[in-house]
């Protein structure tokens, strides 16, 4: 009877979500039959009609429709937290986990993820992209994704984060520059050269705070929304740029390379972070994500 009942609910919210009946059938893998004689029996246990049905125009939620709507949903998502950890008792991990990432982080990180928790956790159904920091937390505050990675200065309202590395702000030179070579600097030794920095607003806001905290005025260059390109100009030597973390590679796409010299002021470290929407109950995929954060080959990757 349960069983039952979850696969109605189960129906009845694919129905609302897609819009017809035929589209839920598809998306359940069931028959446009199947489904609507499940429908049919819902409403007839619940004794109200949770839906108008017109031949050719989809469905409509009625007012009790509404208001079982989000019950239906809340249904469903206990049942697949049972089965989670009821797979956790017997040490599996299974079920879908979407991580989306800043694209600053993403070409440190998500491949090292992808292969390594795909390995372990076969069963998970792993999906991750990357995107810009604003994009990355509406995807997870709108249900998108699961849990977004950025850093904590680019955090907006509504996610709560947990500390994955606090990362040093490094200068980024051209291979070639008289100040390669040292181990550190002081940004107002590049005072005078051209500051060239990823143009999107957040990251904007990182190096501003960074700036400000220094002391420093910087001489603003030009910006680029992808960081390769920073790192490509700055390796020609047209002027620096600063990066949280030490990505492990150096050389840009056109071959030619860069340093990066950690910054001797004393700023304020900027942070890693694994955000989720406030108050989100924690799951075994997330967990299994999060301990995997913190080895050590993954805390390397993020410099």
């Amino acid at each position: 009877m349960i069983g039952s009942t979850l696969r109605q609910l189960e129906y009845f919210v694919a129905a609302v979500d897609i819009g017809t009946v035929s589209g839920a059938a598809a998306h359940c893998r069931a028959s446009q039959a199947a489904v609507s004689a499940a429908l049919n029996d819902l409403e007839r246990a619940l004794g109200m009609q949770l839906l108008v049905r017109r031949p050719a125009k989809g469905v409509t939620l009625t007012g009790g429709g509404r208001s079982v709507l989000p019950i239906a949903r809340r249904m469903l998502d206990d049942a697949a937290e049972l089965a989670e950890v009821a797979a956790s008792e017997h040490g599996d991990v299974a079920g879908p986990l979407r991580i989306v990432c800043t694209n600053a982080l993403s070409p440190r990180v998500l491949p090292l993820l992808a292969a390594t928790f795909g390995a372990r956790h076969p069963r998970v159904d792993l999906d991750v992209s990357d995107g810009l920091a604003t994009e990355v937390q509406e995807q997870v505050l709108t249900g998108a994704a699961d849990a977004c990675l950025l850093y904590r200065r680019q955090l907006g309202e509504g996610l709560d984060a947990r500390t994955v590395r606090v990362v040093e702000p490094y200068a980024v030179l051209a291979a070639d520059h008289p100040l390669a070579s040292r181990d550190d600097l002081a940004l107002g030794e590049l005072a005078g050269e051209q500051l060239i920095i990823v143009r999107a607003a957040e990251s904007s806001r990182v190096i501003e705070a960074l700036m400000e905290d220094a002391g420093i005025e910087p001489h603003p260059g030009w910006s680029f929304s992808n960081p390769e390109t920073v790192r490509a100009m700055v390796a020609h030597g047209l002027g620096y740029s600063v990066f949280s973390g030490r990505p492990v590679g150096t050389e840009a796409f056109d071959g030619r390379r860069v340093a990066y010299v950690r910054v001797s002021d004393e700023v304020a470290p900027n942070e890693v972070v694994l955000a989720v929407p406030r108050g989100q109950r924690p799951n075994a995929r997330l967990d299994a994500l999060w301990a995997m954060l913190g080895e050590a080959a993954v805390q390397a990757a993020f410099g």
